[in-house]
């Protein structure tokens, strides 16, 4: 298990990863209207050996965007040159999400969904890819209106994304703050998908039961995210069931601690790289 943390793709990350101690970086590629793909694309031979020089790996290449909200075409297309860029920099996950049209039932977006991500999946086969949806619902909270981006954000939708696309390249990028919050039994979720899990995020989450009281559950402000070890997650636990159902990814700190931005980001970084290399390090052995 190598231990990452998500950030965009540059020399001065790869020099910042090294410095601070991380094994491998999850990279941050963005969505279509985003250039950083095409660019880290036209440059992969600079890239790869920037990342060799400085004993850095890649653990997934990220695309976070409304696959659903894209045509097809274009939609599979991006996909493509994001396993592209991943086989270049050795690496066999793309993580992402699935986009949503909120003018339309959860149901009636499974026909967009499989229209989608049939062929993206079957091109996954193709190249022994592994395709890591993340849970994150979107910005869904504070009484409305609800703007969901992604479908993949419970065990139920889980469930009705892979019959729709039974295709073992498709699996879940476990973020347990983001199950935690709804109510989700987030180790459960591994001993029941474990098989399905090809990578990690490592983030916490505090829920201010005071607040929640007041707001109830579509209110704002009664949870946030923070550093992985600052929050109520059980990370002894999650680490247990996940050599328990035999997990051989890796994990990639995803820092939305918002103690920690700008002028202490870095420190952020390294906060959660002491709290997380314990529990990498007794991984494998």
């Amino acid at each position: 298990m190598r231990l990452a943390y998500l950030t965009p793709l540059t020399r001065d990350t790869i020099k910042q990863a090294q410095r601070l101690g991380y094994d491998a970086v999850e990279v941050g590629a963005g969505w279509v209207d985003n250039p950083a793909l095409d660019e880290l694309l036209a440059h992969v031979d600079t890239v790869r050996e920037v990342l060799q020089e400085h004993g850095i790996s890649v653990t997934s290449v990220a695309i976070y965007g409304g696959t659903i909200n894209t045509p097809h075409e274009q939609a599979l297309a991006h996909w493509e040159k994001a396993m592209t860029l991943a086989q270049a920099l050795g690496c066999q996950v793309v993580s992402g999400l699935t986009g949503r049209d909120n003018n339309l039932s959860v149901q009636d977006n499974i026909p967009l969904f499989q229209e989608r991500f049939a062929p993206i999946c079957a091109l996954a086969e193709e190249r022994f890819m592994r395709l890591a949806l993340e849970p994150w619902p979107g910005n869904v909270l504070g009484h409305g209106p609800y703007r969901w981006t992604n479908l993949a954000t419970t065990p139920e939708l889980w469930d009705m994304l892979f019959e729709a696309v039974p295709s073992p390249a498709l699996g879940l990028e476990y973020d347990p703050s983001h199950l935690y919050w709804q109510g989700i039994d987030y180790l459960q979720v591994i001993r029941d998908y474990g098989g399905r899990i090809y990578h990690l995020h490592a983030k916490d989450i505090l829920v201010h039961e005071a607040r929640l009281k007041r707001v109830g559950v579509h209110g704002r402000g009664w949870w946030r995210f923070v550093l992985p070890g600052l929050g109520q997650l059980d990370w002894p636990a999650i680490f247990q069931t996940l050599r328990a159902v035999g997990y051989a990814g890796d994990v990639a700190v995803e820092h939305e601690d918002r103690e920690y931005l700008k002028e202490r980001w870095n420190e952020g970084l390294a906060l959660a790289l002491k709290m997380m290399r314990p529990f990498v390090a007794e991984y494998d052995l």
